[in-house]
C-alpha cells in the first residue's frame, strides 16, 4: 500500500511538473500578423538566429515534443523568404556549402515568394537550405528538422 501511494504522489508531482511548460507547437503564417515587428517577434520564438529584416514572410511548423509529460522530438519545417541589408548577407551561408539548385517544392509554400528563383544562389547542410539574391539582398531560407 505504501508503494503504491508513493507511486500516485510521483505521478502527480509529474503532472504538475509538466503544466507549467507551454507548448510551443504552432502552423503560422506570417500574413497573420500586421507589421514587420510582429512577424520578427514571432519568428524569433522559433529561432535560435537574429537577424534584420526589411521585409519578412515565413511558413513556420513546429512540433514541440518537449512540452508534455512524456517528452518526444521536437520537429520543424521552417521556411521564409526575407529582404535584409547586405551587409548581412553573408551571416545566412555561413558554415554552408554553396551548392547546384536544390529542392525547390517548399517555396511555394511561403507567402509572397517568387516564383523565378534562377538568379539565386544556392547553400545546404544538415537539413538547412538558403538561396541568396545578391543583387536584391534577398533570401530564402529553408530549416526541416531530420
Amino acid at each position: 500500500m505504501k508503494n503504491q501511494n508513493t507511486l500516485i504522489a510521483l505521478f502527480f508531482i509529474l503532472l504538475l511538473a509538466s503544466c507549467g511548460k507551454k507548448n510551443k507547437s504552432t502552423k503560422t503564417l506570417s500574413s497573420e500578423f500586421l507589421t514587420l515587428a510582429e512577424k520578427q517577434d514571432f519568428l524569433e520564438d522559433y529561432v535560435t538566429y537574429r537577424r534584420s529584416y526589411q521585409e519578412l514572410h515565413f511558413n513556420l511548423s513546429y512540433l514541440d515534443g518537449g512540452s508534455g509529460l512524456v517528452p518526444g522530438p521536437t520537429e520543424w519545417n521552417v521556411r521564409l523568404f526575407a529582404t535584409v541589408p547586405a551587409e548581412q548577407l553573408d551571416k545566412w551561408t555561413n558554415g554552408l556549402s554553396q551548392t547546384s539548385t536544390p529542392e525547390l517544392d517548399w517555396i511555394s509554400d511561403i507567402p509572397q515568394a517568387p516564383k523565378d528563383v534562377s538568379s539565386y544562389q544556392w547553400h545546404q547542410d544538415n537539413g538547412v537550405t538558403v538561396g541568396i539574391h545578391k543583387e536584391e539582398n534577398k533570401v530564402l531560407y529553408w530549416n526541416l528538422s531530420l
